[in-house]
């Protein structure tokens, strides 16, 4: 075999192993740019399902949260323990005995008479005027608490019969059975009162006498 020979044998291998070469390099670049885009493509789909999952771990929750019927607390008396001196007309609304002591609650209201009565009872559409020319109105929810002096005595004008005008007076400790209905006697509850108060104390119970 001659030197020509020889040359263009090594350039046709030469030329092969190149070809050879080029044709690797591209596949493993078609091969890697596919692998790449193989994997955004499963890390956007696993991103998406990440999504969709927390997204209805959400929903789920807000659905169990507003399934759930609100606690609603058990409405409560409003009573205000602020001393007030001086004499009320008034409704007694409970009286019980704690933290050493008895106390009374008290639920102001107004007894009117002549023009004011007229008046409002024409305001309340009620009879005006009023029959006996009085009217009680009691529009304050307001409850107010005070400790008692159960020295005292009670007047009362209730009986068991019916009504004593002139009124008589019982020891506070049977005023408050009567009221809670521990004993016998006049049904005193619901009955409007009125009620002096001195340096923050009930002192005086005194039952309005209703024709």
């Amino acid at each position: 075999m001659d030197l020509r020979s020889k040359k263009t044998i090594a350039m046709l291998v030469g030329g092969a192993v190149v070809v050879a070469l080029v044709a690797g390099l591209a596949v493993f670049l078609v091969t890697s740019s596919a692998n790449d885009e193989a994997q955004k493509r499963a890390t956007a789909a696993e991103e998406q399902l990440a999504s969709l999952l927390a997204s209805a771990a959400a929903g789920a929750t807000t659905s169990a949260e507003t399934s759930v019927p609100p606690v609603t607390e058990e409405a409560s008396e409003t009573v205000d323990p602020t001393a007030e001196d001086g004499k009320f007309f008034t409704y007694i609304t409970k009286v019980v005995d704690k933290n050493g002591g008895t106390y009374v609650t008290l639920d102001y209201a107004e007894f009117l008479t002549g023009k004011k009565a007229a008046d409002a009872a024409a305001a309340a559409g009620e009879e005006s005027p009023p029959p006996n020319d009085y009217f009680i109105s009691n529009v304050n929810p307001k409850l107010r608490e005070f400790p008692a002096d159960t020295a005292m005595n009670v007047t009362l004008t209730s009986t068991s019969d019916g009504v004593a005008a002139e009124g008589y007076t019982v020891p506070f400790g049977d005023f408050q059975d009567y009221f809670n209905k521990v004993k016998p006697g006049p049904t005193i509850k619901g009955q409007p009162f009125w009620v002096t108060i001195t340096n923050g104390t009930i002192t005086k119970i005194a039952e309005q006498y209703l024709p």
